[in-house]
């Protein structure tokens, strides 16, 4: 019985708190396993669940513990490697940031985003749903969340749509983080030039 009780603790905290789309992609598919003695296992579905939850639900999973239990309760996520996702989390974390502060920002008129293509505007049907919620996902916490995301589809289902409403989604919140569309056409064709010319080192050093 509280098992259950903390379950549906942690969820109403954790959707209190999220987003909706962040809700749906990082916590709607997790299963509570058990709570033995003072750690609850906890199935996530898909590993980089894992880096989210440790970031984000720890405290709410906290809470919901002395709540229901008047104890402290630690995760155990099966089928994942807390401490390994934990240092890489930290790592990470610190080379960005580290990274970040010695590039300058880009403007808005050469990052090459369309400014009309929004996820407001975004039209979703059956079959672009999870993409949408992906993109949504990585907008709130880009650079950990689907590093790389890749969107594949046929055309016209909206893949330059939501690229372009997620590059503009992130520069809406962070206005100084550094985004670039740039189209496989356009990237294909400074590659053969710089391959053309030896000039190879400058092509990795572009913006």
């Amino acid at each position: 019985m509280k098992e259950k009780q903390f379950w549906n603790r942690l969820l109403e905290l954790a959707h209190d708190k999220l987003t909706q789309s962040v809700y749906d992609f990082y916590i709607l598919d997790a299963k509570l396993v058990k709570v033995e003695e003072t750690t609850a296992t906890i199935f996530l579905p898909r590993d980089e669940m894992q880096i989210f939850w440790e970031r984000n639900i720890n405290g709410m999973l906290l809470a919901a513990g002395f709540e229901i239990y008047d104890t402290e309760i630690k995760a155990h996520y099966v089928f994942t490697k807390v401490e390994e996702a934990a240092s890489q989390v930290d790592l990470h974390s610190e080379s960005t940031n580290n990274y970040q502060q010695n590039l300058s920002t880009i403007p808005y008129s050469e990052t090459g985003l369309k400014e009309k293509y929004t996820f407001d505007n975004f039209v979703q049907g059956n079959g672009n749903v999870w993409a949408k919620s992906a993109a949504l996902a990585v907008s709130e916490d880009p650079g950990l969340t689907y590093n790389p995301l890749f969107i594949y589809g046929g055309p016209g289902l909206g893949k330059t749509h939501l690229l372009n409403a997620l590059g503009n989604e992130i520069l809406k919140k962070s206005p100084n983080a550094r985004v670039k569309y740039i189209p496989a056409e356009s990237f294909i064709n400074e590659f053969l030039e710089h391959l053309r010319l030896n000039d190879m080192e400058n092509l990795k050093n572009l913006s």
